[in-house]
């Protein structure tokens, strides 16, 4: 008998039943861990060394479990954090954040982690879960493609050429590179629009923007600003020069024949085309500029090039 009253034959039964009551705890917590469609892996927050990993994890970085204990988490988890852990680096207590897994293949995944510190057998350990995103990215990306080009044809929007442009432009301000802006229109597009239906406008448009593709370099702007109207951004390209490509262009959609009910129709377009002036000249102002072309194109009889004179200069 021991000072509480039990004999050692009592004590050695109840040594086995918390043991057991262990064991038990130990193969249910693994079951659940085993269990959830997330990775999962304990690190030792010293040694930052992985100290388990459930299936999920392993599956995700292609490797079995035996190879993957007591190595580094950097070599397979956030492969840029080396030295900055946001728990034993930082000094947070729990990490929500998005960071890129390495498979063993190579691939790089992007994960949704979180992190937050436990104690096991009284030794301070990270609990990490995280989740694939790559779809979500996808996605993601996805949606901001589609907020960004126009859906017919794939070029940009109005909205993303002009923000687009207005970047160019003010880095062609500062590095003194000539920039040029041409405003496109399809002439009596809303005629032929009328006359043959919307299926033939459309495959105007998609001609006009596949001949500007093949004939502008890989760096110039192009964008759908509305309707028939677009317009192009050339960088490093001065007046002479990108009239010399505009009227490239026209030449090009004129001899292009459009086949629509057995008709043939021939494209044509406007251009109005006007040269960055100074450091000190607007977005806005060099817009109008070559939109105040393009009109002077239509009202001397379309099917033409028109060069903007430069602004006058502040007095």
């Amino acid at each position: 008998m021991d000072g509480s009253g039990l004999n050692t034959t009592d004590l050695a039964a109840e040594l086995r039943k918390a043991q057991e009551t262990i064991r038990d705890l130990e193969e249910r917590t693994k079951f659940i861990l085993d269990s959830i469609h997330a990775g999962i892996v304990i690190i030792d927050a010293e040694t930052h060394k992985i100290v388990d990993a459930n299936p999920e994890a392993l599956k995700l970085m292609g490797v079995s479990k035996d190879r993957v204990v007591d190595n580094i988490c950097h070599s397979y988890i956030c492969p840029a954090e080396v030295g900055s852990c946001p728990i034993t680096d930082k000094g947070q207590t729990v990490d929500n954040s998005e960071r890129v897994l390495l498979a063993t293949d190579g691939a790089r995944i992007p994960i949704l982690k979180t992190v937050v510190p436990v104690k096991f057998n009284g030794r301070e350990h990270l609990l990490e879960s995280f989740l694939d995103i790559t779809q979500l990215k996808l996605l993601q990306e996805r949606l901001e493609l589609l907020a960004a080009t126009d859906s017919l044809t794939g070029i940009l929007n109005r909205r993303h050429f002009i923000e687009l442009s207005e970047k160019e432009m003010n880095r062609a301000q500062r590095s003194g590179i000539p920039l040029s802006m041409a405003m496109i229109d399809i002439d009596y597009f809303k005629s032929i629009n009328d006359a043959h239906g919307h299926t033939i406008g459309d495959l105007m448009i998609k001609a006009l923007v596949g001949i500007c593709r093949d004939h502008l370099r890989p760096y110039d702007l192009l964008g759908r600003l509305g309707g028939e109207e677009f317009a192009i951004t050339m960088v490093d390209c001065d007046l002479q020069k990108a009239f010399a490509v505009s009227e490239r262009l026209r030449e090009r959609v004129e001899n292009r024949i459009i086949n629509a009910d057995g008709k043939e129709i021939r494209m044509k377009i406007s251009v109005g085309v006007a040269e960055l002036s100074d450091a000190k000249e607007s977005f806005d102002s060099l817009m109008k500029r070559a939109d105040r072309a393009l009109y002077t194109a239509k009202n001397l009889g379309r099917n033409r090039v028109e060069r903007s004179s430069l602004p006058p200069s502040p007095r």
